[in-house]
């Protein structure tokens, strides 16, 4: 995460090997199929907002995730529905766990 000039930004660092399999596999955030939101990093799951079968917008809240003593809320990348909620408030997460996935 990178917060700039008021705003936080979701930031994906990579390596060579990784953005290969990415764009092999065709993992994207299209308006079309599943999207699978993970874990950007270690933490504590404080609550989770949503419900399986909800409308979410982009942007929307899907999950409250405590990391270092600093709560991040994770928001979905486009607008959807919440298809599964793999998490559940005070489970503890690790970085790329799968949390929500949206239709």
């Amino acid at each position: 995460w990178v917060f700039v000039r008021g705003y936080l930004f979701a930031v994906r660092v990579e390596d060579e090997r990784e953005r290969r399999i990415r764009e092999a596999s065709g993992e994207r955030h299209g308006s079309v199929g599943e999207v699978v939101v993970k874990a950007p990093m270690p933490g504590l799951i404080v609550a989770v907002p949503v419900q399986e079968g909800q409308p979410v917008r982009k942007g929307e809240k899907l999950v409250l995730l405590e990391s270092m003593k600093m709560q991040n809320e994770i928001r979905a990348p486009r607008d959807g529905t919440v298809k599964a909620i793999r998490v559940r408030p005070g489970q503890s997460v690790e970085q790329n766990q799968i949390l929500v996935v949206l239709s």
